[in-house]
């Protein structure tokens, strides 16, 4: 896995000891790969992200091992400092722990099952003892009294994970994405979401294992949704030029945080399925177009890699994500967004999954307004045309926080899927 544009830059107010960290790295490998293993090399630089910290490892010729891996470790030291209470430091702590887990728990049941769109995982290894039971579910709300300064020693207590290196020479990433480049990671989708089609066990498995997508509201902060109202109206003024030249200054859209918020807890309830539900499968949960190693040869197969956020779910809360993350607006005018939407369906189709197409065609509305009501409510929070223009290159920014253009298409199309859904769900 190649290092990411943008996420090399260590972040403000984060702890970390590079001797300290770089201590856990050999005998990681050694468990790993057995105890002759007596070296390594990091190749370029480290990848810093918010709930993590990734590297390309070269390892010594002569052993049975590969030659290049791919480690990331999350050590709880490098976050106690800059999360400000349990609930935060928790929240990343289980990011880790959900990866780790698909890794090892539920990733080989579904490489049974056809899905191989994932590197393949030579070590998984955590130890929160102390600080998050087991038993604990990722879903379930922290422990208002728990004072993180109470907690055991953090020093030992971490995530490591060790993955195979997909070559810079087979392997890119990119943002935004062709149509060619969208088609073929919602194929990578579809082989995901078929390989837990309604597979309850499998379901159930991840329910109790895994957490939600990075944007369900059962994960999110309450705040969020509380102050979706004044976020939008703060996105609305700072970008009132543009709604108006876009024909989208209406009084419908004015009110478009009140709709929002009207609408998410229903929105949420119908997209979040039961592991006995019909439609159900297991989805990566934060599938924008940075999360996919796309093969410089199309004849290479697609990588889906991060799954911090994986879970149960529906599979067009991935497809809702990844199409209005990572395609510009022109490529999803004129029946773009509609043909991609067919192209995943005609996959899934393919692989075996019955979808009927008026039950699907209401999952990606509902997705595309659940996906609406995180981004006005976090992202969209402080944005501004300058912000955008800032973040222009950040090819790991959805496109839809960098771009006007692609800003206004989304809301107008989170207006037509509002309007069209919003009876229904009264009624309901």
């Amino acid at each position: 896995m190649s290092p990411r544009p943008g996420l090399c830059a260590v972040q403000a107010g984060y702890s970390r000891s590079t001797e300290r960290a770089d201590s856990f790295i050999l005998p990681t490998l050694q468990k790993a790969f057995g105890p002759s293993l007596d070296g390594y090399e990091i190749l370029g630089d480290k990848i810093i992200q918010p709930n993590a910290v990734g590297m390309k490892l070269r390892l010594p010729e002569g052993g049975d091992w590969p030659k290049e891996v791919f480690l990331k470790q999350v050590l709880a030291t490098d976050y106690v400092g800059a999360r400000k209470d349990w609930s935060d430091l928790r929240r990343t702590l289980l990011y880790a722990r959900t990866e780790l887990r698909f890794y090892r728990d539920v990733l080989p049941i579904m490489n049974k099952k056809g899905f191989h769109a994932a590197p393949k995982a030579y070590h998984c290894e955590y130890d929160f003892g102390g600080w998050i039971d087991e038993s604990e579910r990722a879903t379930q709300p922290a422990d208002e009294s728990v004072d993180k300064d109470d907690l055991p020693n953090p020093s030992e207590k971490g995530g490591w994970l060790i993955l195979e290196c997909l070559s810079d020479e087979t392997h890119a990433q990119d943002s935004p994405l062709s149509m060619d480049g969208a088609r073929r990671c919602l194929e990578a989708a579809a082989e995901l979401h078929a390989s837990a089609w309604e597979d309850e066990g499998l379901l159930r498995k991840a329910d109790a294992e895994l957490s939600r997508a990075a944007f369900n509201l059962r994960m999110r902060n309450p705040k969020e949704l509380a102050g979706i109202e004044g976020a939008w109206d703060d996105f609305s003024s700072n970008f009132r030029a543009d709604l108006e030249a876009s024909g989208l200054w209406t009084n419908r859209i004015r009110n478009l945080g009140g709709r929002l918020r009207a609408a998410a807890e229903r929105v949420s309830e119908e997209v979040t399925p039961s592991p006995g539900d019909r439609y159900a499968t297991i989805i990566h949960g934060d599938y924008k177009a940075m999360n996919v190693m796309m093969g410089i040869d199309a004849s290479a197969p697609t990588i889906m890699i991060d799954m911090a956020s994986a879970s149960a779910g529906l599979g067009m809360s991935d497809v809702a994500m990844h199409v209005h993350h990572a395609v510009n607006p022109e490529d999803l005018d004129d029946g773009g967004e509609e043909s991609l939407l067919e192209h995943y369906l005609q996959t899934l189709r393919n692989l075996g999954c019955e979808y009927p197409d008026d039950v699907a065609q209401r999952h990606y509305r509902l997705c595309v307004i659940d996906y609406a009501r995180f981004f006005v409510g976090r992202m969209w929070k402080t944005a501004t045309p300058d912000t955008m223009a800032q973040k222009k290159d950040n090819k790991n920014i959805a496109n839809i926080n960098r771009s006007v253009p692609s800003a206004m298409r989304f809301v107008r199309v989170v207006d037509k899927y509002l309007s069209e859904v919003e009876e229904s769900l009264v009624m309901t």
